[in-house]
């Protein structure tokens, strides 16, 4: 039985020829703008081999790397609320796929006004591009978690053209005319988009958001959300070092490895004493990426390898902190139901990234680089540098919130339909077979999106109803070897 025949919640089919529309728009804007670029064009095929090979051996590796995040990592990691795992990892896949092309004509646009490329030439593609256009999405993918089960497809595809509109602003800004390090994106990354996605979600979520049902997890979706965890963690050091070359690159795979280890460590202590000596899945699946999130501004400009470890384990600690306490308190106090907690893996650990890194550059020395600080740092002293990395880490934050707000009003006006109920699949995939049943699982809150410390009570009477459950089973296994015994017994008798 289909189970749309149960939900009754029908997609205006009117709105599906969105997409053919933005494609057409888009196809005629490549044919207008877009060209090849000297690496990829006819012309120079019999010139340009030998640096092609070199340009495609070094960078489309990572290049790969990164896409394996953006649509494994980042879509199964979200696929933890047990009604919404489809919608999670499918229009995961769709704004993907959308970023990335919407990515070049923006970042086209942008270079254009601020005069770093001339409005006679045309847009060139590059291997460098494809992996700042996945950069973009991952911006996006931010966002989709703390709006996750509160839009529809629709709305999404919305939301991801305002903002990749303005990642590219916010990128050309800060990389190409202010001149910033943030060479794995805490500030231009993941604090624009958790801080976006944050002030989208304030204005779009409703009352409803406040206590539903769905929206937890269970064992499954949880184990599913891990992986997405592990493909992040494991290709982190690939993501922030993606555009670095030489000593620099390897130097930042060093610090993002041994953040992410610190901040993995400092999770599972800090969620073992929050739960009472027991690790909790929601702090494990996201708090542990915090470190490469913090280190993503200052990798490559590290003096000492022990600092990367003490920027993961404080990465960790403010992560967890977030998800076990900061989170209730501002659903609490200001009503921001951040579905999948993008202020404490994200905002946070972005916010901090940038601050950390304006410390590592004013440390920096003429003994350290092998060179003047001034010849390093874009003709600044270090201190001057350092004021530079405070202020785009604001900038970031500001641009990040201005677009949120724009966005989260568009939103709140109802059109793009909308989904009737939230977290729920059901509202826009044709399920076959039988659909997930509430109690078919046992479910485990979410316990950062609780106002109150109900989740508490709901732990142990979940946690009671399981011991329940298994000891019932063993009481039947043990009734049914007693009762094969007796029948045992009963039939030798008669022989």
């Amino acid at each position: 039985m289909h189970a749309k025949e149960n939900h009754g919640i029908q997609i205006r089919s009117g709105y599906a020829w969105l997409f053919l529309f933005i494609e057409i728009q888009l196809i005629i804007f490549y044919a207008i703008f877009v060209e090849w670029g000297p690496n990829s064009d006819y012309a120079n095929s019999s010139t340009n081999n030998a640096s092609t090979n070199e340009n495609l051996q070094t960078y489309y590796p990572i290049f790969q790397d990164v896409h394996v995040m953006m649509f494994i990592g980042f879509g199964f990691l979200m696929t933890y609320l047990r009604h919404h795992s489809w919608t999670s990892v499918g229009v995961n896949f769709l704004v993907t796929v959308l970023a990335i092309q919407l990515y070049f004509l923006f970042a086209g646009f942008w270079k254009r006004i601020f005069g770093s490329e001339s409005w006679e030439e045309r847009i060139h593609i590059n291997t460098t591009m494809m992996i700042q256009a996945d950069f973009a999405a991952a911006s996006v993918l931010i966002t989709f978690g703390g709006v996750l089960g509160k839009l529809s497809a629709y709305q999404m595809t919305l939301l991801t053209i305002i903002e990749v509109f303005f990642y590219a602003f916010n990128e050309e800004l800060n990389f190409y005319s202010v001149q910033v390090f943030d060479v794995g994106g805490s500030m231009t990354i993941h604090a624009f988009g958790a801080y976006f996605g944050l002030a989208c979600t304030w204005f779009i979520s409703k009352k409803l958001a406040k206590d539903h049902p769905k929206n937890a997890s269970n064992y499954n979706s949880n184990l599913f959300g891990m992986i997405g965890t592990l493909f992040l963690w494991m290709y982190w050091p690939s993501f922030n070092s993606a555009l670095e070359t030489g000593n620099g690159m390897l130097r930042t795979q060093i610090c993002t490895l041994f953040s992410l280890i610190g901040s993995t460590l400092t999770t599972f202590m800090l969620s073992a004493l929050y739960k009472g000596g027991k690790f909790h899945m929601e702090d494990i699946l996201n708090a542990t990426l915090a470190g490469g999130v913090m280190m993503g501004s200052s990798a490559n400009v590290v003096q000492y390898p022990f600092a990367a470890f003490i920027v993961g384990c404080v990465a960790g600690l403010v992560s967890t902190f977030g998800f076990e306490t900061l989170s209730g308190v501002l659903q609490r106090k200001i009503g921001l139901y951040d579905t999948a907690g993008i202020h404490n893996l994200h905002g946070m650990p972005g916010l901090l990234g940038g601050i950390v890194s304006a410390i590592f550059v004013a440390a920096t020395t003429e003994k350290q680089l092998g060179m003047p600080v001034e010849q390093y740092f874009f003709g600044r002293s270090a201190y001057k540098q350092g004021g530079i990395q405070i202020a785009c880490t604001f900038i970031s934050v500001g641009i990040g919130l201005f677009g949120g707000i724009i966005t989260g009003l568009l939103l709140k006006i109802d059109f793009l339909n909308p989904p009737k109920e939230y977290y729920d699949d059901h509202e826009f995939w044709e399920i076959d077979g039988e659909a997930p049943k509430d109690d078919s699982v046992i479910k485990i809150p979410n316990t950062h999106v609780q106002p109150d410390n109900v989740h508490v009570s709901e732990r142990v009477n979940t946690d009671r109803i399981f011991m329940q459950t298994e000891e019932n089973l063993i009481q039947m296994k043990d009734n049914k070897e007693k009762e094969k015994q007796i029948n045992t017994e009963k039939f030798a008798k008669y022989e």
